[in-house]
């Protein structure tokens, strides 16, 4: 049960109105706002344009648009990935371990769902749209012999949150397209119940008057479907889509010059005379002037030639190389990643960039932690373990150093920390190549024997 008193049909209509609604709110302080608040399913679209490399043309003239479209075309820049892509290669969850089971190789459970349903693509995807989108949605699936999990476009699903629990969902809706029956079909969940639609003429009916059993998670909430949120529920290009717009903008500016203006124009110019030849006499001309020879040029007296400079583009690239810089800083982006000529600077510099970037990855970690434990709850009870709690995520490493930078860190932690620790936080190995490296040297101890000491030579004499 929820805090609300809905059937399924109201719960329907509502959650279905929230796929082109307005999500945010409008500013109250009066002022002229120049961002338009567009419907959900609109700006998702807009926001996932930008990601996928295919973002709205650069503006022009209506009479001008067809006949520069192509080159509006290659003018777009696709820097919205790079700052998304920075943040998935620092988001890996390497294991989960419960309170059942804390080796040193996580648990071997969530390792199996993790194998079976190809947990590492799916929740690479399930971020790259929090990111992307500003928010996602996770489902557990019951399977035989493992639950599967998956990863859902937000642009298909959304989810009212529990005021008692905002972690956990209290209804959710699906919508997905059937290319086989060509039908559009909408799944309800609510506490312990699924409800399956279908769009006939316009209208959405159910199924089946009663709904199927969702079993097992009524201590979850009895709903499959997680919900993660980004930061202040925005996606993280999305403040600074003004940005790359103007980038596009620069980027065309440039494209069109150089188009126009790539040959040098030359000019003949002649002298304005007016004066007549009243005698009749046939003007004197220079006849070596009009020599036919391979390589000469016929000048004509009194004319002159003009030839235009070419135009200095430079000042374009600079404001451009500025406004990437700008989106670097303002999106904590590594600036090596996007502008390459940047790995040459100092190692101050450097540094001072992987502070921005390491605090922006632990703000998400502690964002996502949350639902993603709720999510491997649920996957534990579809598995037949609900008793499995005290769950901790082993999140892959934030920075990536060198071998010899790990190397002198581990000589001089080996008073200080164990051989675990070394080669999971120095070495950054997972849980289950740690544990494999232990037991390997282990078995390299026992073949190798016990030292040989000054009396053991000695006695062999």
């Amino acid at each position: 049960m929820t805090v609300y008193d809905l059937t399924p049909t109201e719960w329907f209509d509502l959650l279905n109105e929230r796929f082109t609604a307005r999500t945010k709110p409008v500013w109250q302080d009066g002022r002229p706002c120049p961002t338009d608040l567009k419907p959900r399913n609109k700006a998702m679209d807009t926001l996932w344009s930008y990601y996928v490399g295919d973002p709205p043309l650069p503006q022009v003239a209506e009479k001008y648009r067809d006949i520069f479209r192509e080159e509006m075309r290659k003018a777009r820049c696709n820097y919205a990935p790079m700052c998304v892509g920075a943040m998935l290669d620092r988001m890996e969850l390497q294991a989960v371990s419960t309170d059942q089971d804390r080796d040193t190789n996580g648990d071997d459970l969530a390792a199996r769902i993790m194998d079976e349903s190809g947990f590492a693509a799916r929740f690479k995807d399930c971020l790259a749209f929090m990111f992307g989108m500003s928010e996602s949605f996770a489902m557990v699936v019951p399977g035989d012999p493992l639950p599967s999990i998956y990863a859902i476009d937000p642009r298909r699903c959304v989810g009212i949150p529990d005021p008692l629990n905002p972690v956990r969902l209290c209804a959710a809706l699906v919508r997905e397209y059937d290319p086989v029956l060509k039908t559009e079909r909408a799944f309800l969940f609510l506490p312990g119940e699924k409800w399956e639609l279908r769009l006939d003429d316009n209208y959405w009916r159910l199924t089946s008057d009663e709904a199927e059993q969702v079993t097992g998670i009524d201590h979850l909430g009895g709903v499959p479907i997680v919900r993660f949120e980004n930061a202040n529920g925005l996606g993280e290009y999305e403040p600074h889509i003004d940005l790359l717009d103007r980038i596009n903008d620069t980027t065309l500016q440039r494209m069109v010059l150089t188009k126009y203006q790539s040959f040098r124009q030359r000019a003949v110019v002649l002298e304005d005379s007016d004066e007549d030849d009243e005698d009749g006499e046939e003007p004197d001309l220079d006849t070596d002037a009009l020599a036919a020879d391979p390589g000469s040029l016929w000048v004509l007296r009194g004319a002159t030639f003009w030839e235009s400079n070419q135009a200095d583009l430079t000042p374009i690239i600079t404001a451009k190389r500025d406004d990437v810089k700008e989106f670097a800083a303002v999106t904590s982006t590594p600036l090596h990643l996007i502008t390459p000529d940047a790995a040459n600077g100092s190692a101050e510099g450097a540094a001072l960039m992987r502070e921005s970037a390491t605090s922006k990855i632990r703000d998400r970690r502690a964002r996502v932690t949350p639902p993603l434990k709720l999510l491997w709850r649920i996957a534990f009870s579809f598995a037949g373990s609900p008793e499995r709690t005290g769950l901790r995520l082993h999140w892959g490493p934030i920075e990536f150093r060198s071998l010899a930078e790990k190397g002198s860190a581990s000589a001089q932690a080996q008073a200080a920390l164990s051989t675990e620790r070394i080669l999971t936080d120095i070495w950054e190995m997972s849980p289950q190549d740690a544990a494999q490296v232990i037991q390997q040297r282990m078995a390299d101890a026992l073949l190798a024997g016990p030292p040989v000491t000054n009396s053991d030579r000695t006695d062999q004499l």
